[in-house]
């Protein structure tokens, strides 16, 4: 084995993965969202998320691409699902992909970090920055290099044209405004 293939790379403590490219595990890979309908959370999720991580050798130099196919929406009542799929809030029949660009990675202290990107929702894009945990890697029963992430982030929804809303006969709004974004990603290390 080269110096290179044993090298361990350590940062706050933390074992860094692999340098290489990672691929989402689509049967281990989850992005859910939390919204707000009067009082209550309302939780929902894509089904269909693709993405790629590169681990560069300097940490900071680190990239995510993830492409969301907006249709999976699901959230447990086909009247709201149908409803965040029209043109009032996703409308996925003439933008069927959300996608995340990163632009910038920062080591957060231990396990966490900062990754800021453009998130392109419709023909909107913004940036927005997600807290994350790395979660560590291991090798697979499959002879494959796996590394787990967390992340999250809050989006004011109506910064990407959805502004659909009722107003509430005691006050307020039907749908709240924020909406939290919530990732949890298993990732495969690319053959060399």
């Amino acid at each position: 084995m080269s110096t290179t293939e044993t090298a361990t790379r350590v940062l706050d403590g933390i074992e860094l993965p692999p340098v290489g490219t990672y691929t989402f595990d689509p049967s281990h890979t989850t992005v859910e969202f939390i919204g707000t309908h009067m009082f209550t959370k309302t939780r929902g999720r894509f089904t269909e998320a693709e993405g790629t991580i590169e681990i560069a050798e300097r940490p900071e130099d680190s990239k995510v691409d993830v492409v969301i196919k907006a249709g999976s929406l699901q959230s447990n009542s086909e009247q709201r699902d149908g409803h965040l799929k029209s043109p009032d809030f996703l409308n996925v029949d003439e933008y069927p992909q959300i996608t995340f660009k990163s632009t910038a990675f920062r080591h957060a202290g231990g396990a966490t970090f900062e990754l800021d990107g453009d998130l392109q929702i419709k023909d909107l894009t913004n940036p927005v920055t997600l807290m994350g945990e790395f979660l560590g890697y291991a090798t697979n029963p499959f002879d494959k290099v796996s590394a787990g992430f967390t992340a999250s982030t809050k989006i004011e929804r109506e910064d990407w044209g959805m502004t659909w809303n009722m107003a509430l006969e005691a006050g307020g709004f039907l749908v709240g405004r924020t909406v939290t974004i919530e990732v949890e990603v298993e990732a495969l290390k690319s053959e060399d």
